[in-house]
């Protein structure tokens, strides 16, 4: 299936140039992980206004077209860091591992953000879920997958996780970015 390619805005600003266009966003996989609802905080760090949410990951599902596995059980956590400003704030930072259906351990490193949209106003206490149409919750997504499975395409990934959270538990949809849209990734292998 070929998808029609957008030119890029900034052709605009470099008409010499040869034109470029808008990648392509294929979706990897939904996954959904148990938060375990016993977190901690490392207040003020430093007196810099700044703390640390530690919240461990107690499990869950992922399934997309070329994956289907789980998330291990305490295999990771989110070391979120909460900036205290006038509106929720929190740079993500969490690493678990999913072990697929067919046996493949794979390491996940997310960084992001976790914001109130525009004119959403803090409740002050940690809700069960959050929308789309109230947070901006988005994390660069990377891979260890091991090099002779049927998962080494997602060493070289370039991948974005578009999140929610629904009754105490994180879902994300991953993406990966391509300028060949259709075509079955591929990862690069060397071997030992």
């Amino acid at each position: 299936m070929s998808e029609a390619h957008v030119p890029s805005p900034g052709n605009v600003y470099t008409p010499e140039a040869p034109p470029m266009r808008l990648p392509h966003l294929e979706h990897e996989y939904r996954l959904v992980a148990r938060m375990s609802p016993d977190y901690y905080e490392i207040a003020n760090i430093q007196g810099t206004g700044v703390s640390r949410s530690v919240s461990n990951i107690s499990g869950g599902t992922v399934e997309g077209k070329r994956i289907k596995g789980k998330v291990l059980e305490n295999s990771g956590a989110d070391w979120a860091f909460r900036v205290h400003a006038k509106k929720i704030f929190f740079r993500l930072d969490a690493r678990y591992t999913i072990v697929t259906d067919d046996g493949h351990h794979i390491l996940v490193q997310a960084k992001g953000v976790f914001r109130l949209g525009p004119g959403v106003e803090d409740p002050g206490y940690a809700k069960p879920s959050a929308s789309q149409d109230e947070v901006e919750y988005f994390s660069h997504l990377t891979y260890e997958a091991p090099g002779d499975s049927p998962y080494n395409w997602m060493n070289d990934a370039v991948s974005v996780g578009v999140m929610t959270m629904w009754e105490h538990q994180v879902v994300i949809d991953s993406y990966r970015l391509t300028n060949f849209p259709g075509q079955e990734p591929a990862g690069s292998y060397v071997g030992r």
